[in-house]
């Protein structure tokens, strides 16, 4: 690493991330988010809740970097001594934030409950530290500075880290920055990732423009290609000129690019055709239903989700001729197109899609074996329905079940678009 480069260290402070009770989230976005600026993260740390811990952890850091960004213990409980640490290292004095208590009182009257007297305890800031306002919570953020070096504390709560983050460090720590560094991920799914490089081929062509990695899940496979430039805009076009050669090669498997959901490019689809769908779910227990109504607008289109568990359910809600149940049995191509014809009859939705399918662990047969899935979507150009076998434990089958069935739909309604 080039030795002039601004260098930032992360300290991760909170008994419950030593012992794995709470994931650590903040070091990842606060290390993306600086990359973005040309800013390189050296080290990630993570101490727990002990004075002489937290205080070697921060020396050490400071006589290796620039700056320090630290997370975690600036509340108002017995086991928060971050703020108390950091006032005893740069030997400051207290005093009262008028304007964080003013903050304090206001989140409270928000929430229409009287301020704890506990939370006014936040308001009593180190009077060496710049107070980093925060409007996301009771805890502000701290900044010291001595001798050119710099120590951000942020509460560890990642939507206060997040919105610390860019409302304060960010506009500090920019003009720090080399390049410009930005991220652009292609979600897809549905296809295996050696499957998925075959389909792409060499990436030459690819990393003339962007770095490129692969990240699998068991939801799918996620490419991100980063860029670095002397500004955005460069970054920007370096990102563009790479998704279009990659769409070139694998368009029908990419759902959604940063941010966007599966769920959110269906809302989309459903909204630009004003139609309307129903579901019907088994083994995914109503995981379907959920997910599109966690997309702000869903009410647009969606009109009902029905989780017909039982045999008895599937006839009675959903019309499925028990014969039928009797014949080829619940889990199989048949039962699934009945059940997403018949949501789709009796919510009179344009569009209906089902799921029906053995999670396990339990339940399979030799002819029918756990993970056995049957997934249809049923529309004005009739109705397809397709198997799956999927083959890891119930809760992530039941995760595969519900991103397999909303695909189908999302490729069902771009055939139709």
């Amino acid at each position: 690493m080039q030795p002039n480069l601004y260098k930032v260290e992360i300290l991760i402070i909170g008994n419950e991330i030593i012992t794995g009770l709470v994931p650590d989230t903040n070091s990842g976005v606060i290390t993306r988010r600086l990359e973005m600026l040309g800013i390189p993260v050296t080290r990630h740390v993570a101490v727990g809740d002990e004075e002489e811990d937290i205080t070697d952890a921060v020396q050490q850091a400071l006589a290796r970097v620039d700056c320090v960004i630290l997370t975690g213990g600036l509340g108002a409980t017995h086991d928060d001594i971050t703020k108390r640490v950091l006032a005893q290292m740069f030997d400051s004095a207290w005093v009262t934030d008028e304007k964080v208590k003013r903050q304090i009182e206001k989140l409270f009257r928000a929430r229409e409950m009287e301020t704890p007297q506990a939370a006014y305890l936040q308001a009593e800031v180190p009077e060496q530290a710049t107070v980093l306002y925060n409007a996301k919570g009771t805890a502000p953020g701290l900044l010291f500075e001595k001798d050119g070096r710099r120590v951000y504390c942020l509460p560890g709560v990642p939507l206060e880290v997040e919105y610390l983050l860019e409302t304060h460090i960010v506009p500090h720590l920019e003009p720090m920055g080399t390049v410009k560094m930005q991220h652009r991920i292609l979600k897809t799914t549905g296809v295996p990732e050696s499957t998925l490089w075959e389909e792409i081929g060499p990436v030459a062509a690819l990393e003339e423009h962007v770095k490129v990695a692969s990240l699998p899940s068991h939801l799918g496979v996620r490419i991100r290609f980063t860029a670095t430039g002397k500004d955005w805009q460069e970054t920007a076009a370096k990102l563009d000129a790479a998704e279009k050669l990659l769409r070139q090669k694998i368009d029908h498997h990419i759902f959604a690019v940063d941010d966007e959901t599966l769920e959110d490019r269906i809302g989309n689809l459903l909204k630009k055709s004003q139609k309307t769908l129903a579901v019907a779910e088994s083994c995914t227990g109503g995981l379907i239903a959920h997910r599109l109504t966690t997309v702000p607008g869903s009410s647009d289109y969606f009109l009902e989700g029905a989780v017909t568990y039982s045999n008895e359910a599937k006839q009675a809600r959903l019309g499925v001729d028990p014969a039928l149940i009797e014949a080829h049995g619940a889990v199989s191509p048949e039962v699934a197109i009945a059940m997403a014809e018949g949501i789709r009859r009796q919510a009179g939705s344009e569009f209906g899609l089902s799921v029906t399918g053995i999670a396990g662990p339990t339940g399979g047969t030799a002819h029918k074996p756990v993970g056995l899935t049957f997934i249809a979507v049923s529309g004005p150009q009739g109705t397809r329905c397709e198997r799956f076998l999927l083959h890891q434990d119930r809760v992530r089958n039941q995760q595969r079940a519900a991103q397999a069935a909303l695909n189908l739909l999302r490729l069902y309604l771009f055939d139709e678009s």
